[in-house]
Order: C-alpha cells, then sequence, then structure tokens
C-alpha cells in the first residue's frame, strides 16, 4: 500500500513540478524588471550598487524561458518515472 501512495505521490509532485515552469519564468522576468527598475533608482546615490543590480536584472532577463521550461519538464518527467518504478513494486 505504501507503493501505491508513492506512487501518487510522485506523480503529483511531477505534474505540479511540470506546471511551475510557467510561474517560474514569470517570477524571472519580473525580478528581472524590478531589479533594473532599482538600479535607475541608485544611480545617483550609489553608483556601485547600481551596477551589480543592472547586471543581475540583464542576467535574469537573458536566461532563456525555453531553458526553463526544459528544465522544470525535464525533472517533472523523471519524477513520474519514479511513480512508475514504486507502481510496478506495489503489483508485484
Amino acid at each position: 500500500m505504501i507503493a501505491l501512495i508513492l506512487a501518487i505521490l510522485f506523480w503529483l509532485v511531477g505534474m505540479c513540478l511540470m506546471l511551475s515552469s510557467y510561474l517560474t519564468n514569470r517570477m524571472l522576468r519580473t525580478t528581472g524588471e524590478h531589479l533594473l527598475r532599482q538600479a535607475e533608482g541608485e544611480k545617483g546615490k550609489d553608483n556601485e550598487e547600481s551596477i551589480l543590480l543592472s547586471i543581475e536584472g540583464k542576467v535574469l532577463d537573458n536566461i532563456p524561458s525555453y531553458l526553463v521550461h526544459i528544465l522544470s519538464n525535464i525533472s517533472g518527467s523523471l519524477l513520474i518515472v519514479l511513480g512508475f518504478v514504486a507502481l510496478a513494486f506495489y503489483l508485484r
């Protein structure tokens, strides 16, 4: 019975991980835009902090969205496969 519960748990976590890529991508974009706006505000006060914030914002903006989707889908698929492995132990 524990193997069946583990299989269902792996499937649910895998599906949630696969669906979370959209939320993660949106959070990366909004955080990058926020850092760039904050860098503009810090431009006259502290130039070193402004440079660091603009670098961080540009790095977050340059992360390709397909890479986030691929990584989360591969991780979610692996968890779903582990769910099938746990189901095989239940059926045995």
